[in-house]
């Protein structure tokens, strides 16, 4: 019997990071850099097609990457991924600057209200110009921090790998502010990312785990369907009995 008045434990949970910006801007060449896998290459004309989620380890602590499409016909799965994250990257290229997608994803990002850093990539290119970019976004109503704003900005090659530790120690100081909690012992809740029919398997999801322990053999519900977890895998694919919160299954 449980007693009614044991404290429920609440941890600190790893952050939910969605990768946001105009396509071709290197978003998923910078997810490609920390899970040494080329993801690009197998992709439909380099574009992005669906939402994937991603855990990436730095020292002790655990980062859960979401990457969205870049391309302007995937606006609304861009939007649902910035509403389920705790911290935003917008990617913009140091040698192309602020376009279309650019300003729509400041637009997602200022509508979910969450903290983001400005990752500006591509500057091993000769033709770089982060002072550029800066200016670019200080007319979009974004400053970074170098020019007097509140927002954190880094530098990054996602083909030579400069400046890709710091981006990560810089998500998880705001992540460290932001003090995200979860709870282990109970139901999990979540979203579902993605979903597609297997051959072999039938339905298929991809979910993120927001808190609580999703366990094999749990019963979820989504909308009006209940369904009962029959196979539960972590990002890699590997089987596993459960997963905590930040967790991506699928």
């Amino acid at each position: 019997m449980t007693d009614s008045t044991q404290k429920i434990e609440v941890t600190i949970r790893s952050p939910i990071v969605v990768v946001m910006g105009h396509i071709d801007h290197g978003k998923t060449t910078i997810l490609d850099w920390y899970r040494k896998a080329n993801v690009v290459g197998s992709e439909s004309g380099g574009i992005t097609q669906a939402i994937g989620a991603y855990e990436v380890e730095h020292g002790d602590k655990t980062i859960t990457f979401i990457d969205t499409p870049g391309h302007e016909a995937f606006s609304k799965i861009r939007s649902r991924g910035a509403h389920i994250a705790d911290i935003a990257i917008l990617v913009v290229a140091a040698d192309e600057g602020v376009k279309p997608q650019t300003k729509e994803a400041i637009e997602i990002i200022q509508q979910s209200n969450i903290p983001f850093i400005v990752v500006l990539n591509k500057i091993d290119k000769t033709e770089s110009n982060p002072e550029r970019v800066k200016q670019e976004l200080a007319r979009e109503n974004i400053l970074v921090e170098s020019y007097g704003g509140k927002v954190p900005s880094v530098e990054v090659s996602a083909k030579t790998g400069t400046g890709m530790d710091s981006l990560l120690e810089t998500i998880l100081l705001l992540a460290e502010l932001e003090e995200l909690k979860s709870t282990l012992e109970k139901n999990a809740i979540g979203v579902v990312l993605e979903t597609h029919r297997d051959s072999k398997r039938g339905v298929s999801a991809t979910l993120l785990v927001q808190d609580g322990t999703l366990k094999r053999h749990d019963i979820i519900t989504i909308g009006r369907n209940i369904e009962t977890i029959k196979i539960l895998e972590n990002f890699r694919g590997q089987h596993v009995d459960r997963l905590g919160p930040s967790s991506p299954a699928l």
